[in-house]
């Protein structure tokens, strides 16, 4: 099986995320080498291969909110650990208050097990998503 750097694909799960339809990216079955596209970036380090067209040689990376680590995952959280603020998050998510996330967070001691929780839930659904095609998860999403 077929190596895939965890953190790399974290990465690109969130880039196809905040690409909203542009960003693309693709994990090469032969190398696990992860090829990011889009339409103001190339990754130099990784071009596009000449045989990316061939069915079956590639696996396109879905966005993390495919992966149920979006939205999905902070209410997932707050379900877990904010119970009583679950509608203010809900709302934090609709007008994407990042800010307002971060400071409920604070005020309800809440940032460590946030971050355990996400660190947790990104590795097992990235673990899970690599076995579904065949491919060996490696290391930890940072």
């Amino acid at each position: 099986m077929t190596a895939v750097n965890l953190d790399e694909l974290a990465h690109a799960a969130l880039i196809v995320d905040d690409g909203e339809g542009s960003a693309k990216a693709l994990v090469a079955r032969d190398t696990g080498m992860i090829h990011l596209l889009n339409d103001e970036y190339m990754d130099e380090e990784a071009p596009l291969p000449a045989d990316v067209e061939a069915e079956g040689n590639y696996v396109s990376v879905p966005a993390a909110g495919e992966l149920g680590l979006g939205d999905e995952l902070v209410l997932r959280f707050a379900a877990q650990h904010l119970a009583g603020d679950q509608a203010g998050v809900r709302e934090m998510l609709r007008t994407d208050d990042v800010d307002g996330f971060e400071r409920l967070l604070e005020e309800r001691d809440a940032a460590e097990a946030w971050e355990r929780f996400r660190t947790e839930e990104t590795e097992t659904a990235l673990r899970r998503w690599c076995e579904q095609h065949g491919l060996q998860a490696e290391g930890h999403p940072g």
